[in-house]
Order: structure tokens, then sequence, then C-alpha cells
């Protein structure tokens, strides 16, 4: 159902759905080494969603203090006055802002603050907010009051489940992989792994060398998990440490050029589309393999229940060059010009037959690095990752796009290490991959210099006037703004903030079993794996839902924001999980509780408005809204009317979005 999209344009445009949802579909898969294809698909999104529901995002202007320059926003040019936002303290702004200034491009207006309120409250916590916490922040008239509220957001347990959701999509935590099967012991333990992490603040770079080397059991030592992760059984074992190589490199270094050498030189593959990655060899990814060369896994136990790992590291050994079969080209000595079965990459020397560890060579690391006396493979490498100024690069970029849609670099894995430098500019045609070069090394160094610590990088990301820009646009938009952030770039939500979304406006909370949980859990951010929930006919109705918007496997379907006809009827009729929460059945439904307290039907409104799409109505939305309780036919009711607006509020397009 992922490419249905364009066949289900017709009935979309029936319902009445937004242009938007019918028009949405995945841009053409093309090489986007520079991410311009993808800036482009989020820019035209934004473009629709805010042309479509411009009263969702332009409610009110929040007034800003009188100190700090003034600088001209979209839809101020006639009346010439400019908006006055608060001073650009921070470097964040100062190089967002000042880019734009330098190129002439005029900023969005600052987000109101119902639309900055629902952002933050997502972005931070993965949910949406309540009712009472809009109207109470709406009502407040405090200069730090965003400020405030971001701080409230980040230490909320809310933002450990979110984060630790990071983490798992991150690491691809999933029981049941095509290889690398963790089991629902394993998984549940890395999970929990995760949401502790969260939870004590555990920086990044010592999660990074705890999840490098992790020996031991996989559920009491949970890190461990990284590496069986990355098992490969259909091969020889060489595969298995290529993967682990290569994933080093995408998670820990946002790279995924080395995996492209698992097979094959760079040259020739990766020449049009990363510098640094057309010069790496099959040999020096053998050198980065070669750090998990004494790493072993073996499974323990017979069953998927009771199926976990015990990993463990060897005293000698190195990266054998000796295998000729299995998924991967052979990796055998070749001479310059083979003249039998042999890798066809020509091994320097030639006569070489085993590969010492070797860190594969970045600006930052010129000479490579290898384990130093008596220290230990996987601990070597865990203290070269982290010590590679490109560790706090890909760690900031990836954080940067979870709250601006899209990274300083795009894709947010394809970093080419050779291209980020603004003081070592590449030759030639090459230009400098980020869009903001010298953003990406101060905020990298910036995580770096407090500790690699998630809630510092991510207040500071929150709090930036960047950040709180509105996703609507009054004037003319072009490419070059996306390039530069000057307006926010609205997303889909993800299928479990969708789910959980739902149970946050209606008041009905989930109760859902996991494998190898003793207590269900109520939001869908906090299961561990994509094939969760399980059990009875209420967890499978769930777990269709949530399938439905696509969230993928974490394995060989990747999770997607794309938009299809069979979520329109997921949302307009699903009789298992949309339907029965907006029922006035349950007391403790949002609409029992209006009901219940005899409100006006203002009132009533007003808070189903609030509840859900974060905003207050807008005055033609209202009065049309309370209309509807008056003058009643017969078979219509006070209930029956607030039920009907719950249920309408529910498949407006805005509903879907985080904007």
């Amino acid at each position: 159902m992922k490419r249905m999209c364009s066949a289900g344009v017709p009935l979309l445009l029936a319902l009445g759905m937004s242009p938007l949802l019918a028009q949405e579909c995945s841009f053409a898969g093309v090489v986007d080494p520079d991410g311009r294809g993808r800036r482009r698909e989020v820019a035209r999104t934004t473009a629709s969603f805010a042309a479509s529901h411009p009263q969702a995002i332009v409610s009110s202007v929040p007034e800003v203090a009188p100190a700090g320059r003034p600088i001209r926003v979209a839809g101020d040019g006639v009346s010439g006055s400019p908006l006055r936002l608060g001073r650009y303290e921070g470097y964040v702004d100062q190089e967002i802002f000042g880019t734009m200034a330098a190129e002439g491009v005029v900023p969005a207006a600052p987000a109101s603050d119902a639309e900055f309120l629902r952002r933050v409250t997502l972005d931070l916590t993965g949910r949406i907010p309540d009712a009472a916490t809009v109207r109470s922040f709406l009502a407040d008239g405090t200069a730090d009051k965003r400020s405030r509220m971001v701080d409230a957001l980040l230490a909320s347990d809310a933002f450990v489940d979110r984060w630790a959701f990071f983490w798992d999509e991150l690491f691809r935590n999933t029981a049941f992989a095509d290889s690398g099967r963790l089991y629902p012991l394993g998984r549940n333990a890395f999970h929990a792994y995760f949401q502790d992490a969260v939870r004590s603040r555990k920086p990044w770079d010592v999660m990074a060398r705890e999840l490098i080397a992790a020996a031991g059991n996989s559920v009491s030592a949970p890190a461990a998990n990284f590496a069986v992760r990355n098992l490969q059984t259909n091969g020889p074992v060489q595969d298995t440490y290529d993967n682990l190589a290569a994933d080093t490199g995408r998670v820990f270094l946002g790279t995924n050029g080395l995996f492209c050498t698992t097979c094959h030189n760079g040259r020739g593959h990766l020449d049009a589309i990363n510098l640094w990655g057309s010069g790496i060899t099959r040999q020096d990814l053998w050198g980065m393999s070669a750090f998990f060369s004494r790493t072993a896994a073996r499974r323990q136990g017979t069953s998927n229940a009771d199926s976990y790992y015990a990993v463990s590291d060897g005293t000698s050994g190195n990266y054998s060059l000796n295998t000729t079969t299995g998924n991967k080209t052979a990796r055998t000595p070749c001479p310059p010009v083979p003249t039998g079965p042999c890798n066809p990459y020509p091994t320097n020397p030639p006569t070489l037959t085993s590969i010492s560890p070797s860190y594969v060579k970045t600006p930052a690391n010129p000479g490579g690095g290898a384990p130093g006396t008596g220290e230990g493979y996987r601990a070597a490498l865990a203290r070269l990752v982290t010590a590679d100024p490109l560790f706090a690069e890909a760690a900031v970029n990836r954080l940067w796009k979870e709250l601006f849609t899209l990274g300083l670099v795009e894709p947010v894995e394809a970093l080419d290490p050779a291209r980020l430098d603004p003081a070592n500019p590449p030759p030639g045609s090459w230009t400098l991959q980020p869009t903001h070069p010298a953003l990406l090394k101060k905020l990298g160094a910036e995580f770096a210099a407090h500790g690699y610590d998630l809630r510092y990088l991510l207040g500071l990301l929150a709090k930036s006037q960047a950040y709180q820009l509105s996703s609507f646009y009054a004037g003319s938009w072009s490419d070059q703004g996306t390039r530069l952030f000057a307006r926010h770039f609205p997303r889909r939500l993800r299928a479990e903030e969708l789910f959980d979304a739902l149970t946050k406006a209606t008041n009905m909370p989930a109760s859902m079993t996991v494998s190898g949980y003793t207590s269900p859990v109520a939001w869908a951010a906090e299961l561990p794996d994509v094939s969760e929930p399980t059990g009875g006919a209420t967890n499978g109705a769930i777990r269709s839902f949530l399938n439905n918007f696509l969230r993928g496997d974490r394995d060989t379907d990747e999770r997607s924001s794309q938009f299809s006809i069979l979520q329109a009827f997921s949302l307009l009729n699903d009789s298992a999980v949309v339907l029965p929460r907006i029922s006035s059945i349950p007391p403790t439904s949002a609409v029992a509780k209006l009901i219940a307290k005899n409100a006006a039907p203002s009132e009533i409104v007003d808070t189903l408005y609030l509840g859900t799409l974060s905003r207050p109505p807008a005055s033609e939305e209202r009065g049309a809204a309370v209309a509807l309780f008056s003058n009643l036919p017969p078979g219509r009711t006070k209930t029956t009317v607030a039920e009907d607006l719950q249920f309408a509020l529910l498949n407006k397009v805005d509903f879907l979005f985080n904007y």
C-alpha cells in the first residue's frame, strides 16, 4: 500500500480532503548527494500545507521584546515596518539569519504561540499538548514562557519515551530481522538500555563507547546488542565484521560510504556523489572491520522466547583474507594483475593474507589509528570514533533534522568528510556539503564541550529563533529559502505519534501488550519494536493501524511519510482504533467529560479544538461549529454533535502534521 498515493487522488478530493493529502507522494528516487531533491520535496509539502491551512499557523503572531535588532519578515513589505525579533545572542540565530541577510532572503514571521507549542511538544515528547496546557500557554503573557516550556518538556517522562524511540530507530532495534535477530529478550533489553540512557542523561560519547565495545549477555549487558544486530550467518564471519564496520560508519559517523566498500573500492562507484568515499578502498574498510575480528557472538537458548546472545572477545587473530564464497566478492591476496580467483581489487602489498585494525582515514585522522599496547580492539575503535570530530557533527546533524525536518546535510547518513570544513574547501567543482558549514562545526564543538548532553543540545536548538519561525510564508517562496531554513518545514506525524495524538486528543488511553513485558504500555512511543503490540484482537487492530501509516520494519522496509488512501480510510472508518475513541460512552473520554459537566456549546468547541488541533478555532470555524448545536433535528443531541465534531477534527489534515 505504500505506492497508492497517486491512484487515490480522485477519491481523496471527492471526500473533501485537502489537496495536500492527495498530492503528497514520494519524490522520484534519484542520486541525491547533497539532498537537493529531498529539500525540494519538503518545501513543496510545506507550501501546500500552509496554503491549504493558513488558519492553523497564523492565528496569532506573538509579541516580542522591544530589545533586539529589527529585520524584515515575509509579508511585512507592504507596511515597511519591520517586525522586531529578539536579539541574536546565540550563534545558531546569527548563522541562520546572518546567511539569509547576506543572500537577501527574507525569513518567515515568528510562529504563533499555538504553532510553537504544538511543534515543540511533538518534537521533544512525541505527543500533542492537552487542552489545559494550550489554554494556559496562550494566556501566559510572560516573556520567557517559551524557554520555560522547553525546559519542562525536556524534564518530562514523555521526553524519555520519545528519545528512546529515536535510538531504537537509529540502531534498528527489532526482534526478528532477516539477519541479526535480537529476539524479544535482547530487543526489550536494548530498548530499556536506551530508556535508561535518556533518563539518566548518559552522554552520547559514553553510549557510543559502550555500544561499540560491549561484551557479555545481550540481556544483562544490553549494549552488546549493537554487535548482535549486525550478525550475518549465511556467509563467512568476515561478513559480520564488515557489517559492524559499515554500521559504525553509518550510526556514529553519519557516513554510509563504508557500506559501499564492503564489496568494492569507492572509486568508480562514489566518484560523483562522495569525494571522501571515492578515495576509500576495500582494504581501508577491512582495516575498520579488523577491529571486530576478535569478537564472537553465540546464541543461547532454543526458542524465540528464551534466546539471547553471549558476546565475547578473543585475545588473538586478525581479519583474514581467505574467502571466495558468501555474500561479498572474494577476500584474498591479489596482485596488480590477477591470474586466478582473487579479490579483484589489488591489495597492498600483493601478498597480504590478513589485515590488522586501522582506523579509516578522515580529514581529522589523516594517519588513521590503531590499538595501543594492551588495548582491546573494540575499545580502541570506540576511542578513535569518539575522538573524531565527525562523531559530534554527525550527531548534531541528526538532531537538527529531528527539530527542523531537514538536516544541515542531507541525507543525514551521507556525510562527505572531505566536504564539511569551510576552512578546507574541496577542490575543483566540488562544493561544501552543509547548507551552513560553520554552524555544523560550531554545533559539533558545542555538543562535545557540553559533555554530549542530548537535552542541552535539543534545548539550545528549540530555544533558537530559527526553530521558532512559522511554517506560513506570505511572500514569494524559492528554493534558496529552502536551503537557508527561511521557514519551518512541516512533516507528517510518524505512525506512533499519530496513534498517541489520537489517545491524547480523545483522552482514551490504550493498553497494549508487548512480548516479554509483564505490564502493558499506554503509548505507542513506548513500544520497543515496530512488530508490537501483539496478542488479541485489539492489539492486532492497533498494529494494523500503525502499519497503515508506514512505520516500516527497521530492517528491509524503511519508514515512510507518504500518504495513502488506506490511511484516509483508517481515520474515517477504523471501528477498533478510531471510532471507539470519540464515543461519549466511556466516562473518561474527552467528549464524555464535556457532556458530564454540561458544558456550553462554545466550551465544547473550544476545548475540542485545543485538545485535538492544539489551537483555538478560527472565528469562522468557531461560528460554524457552535451553530451545529442549535435547532437540533430529531435523533440529534448535544452528545452526538460533540462526537461528530471530535471525529471531524481528527480527520482534518492539520491533525496529521507537525508544523
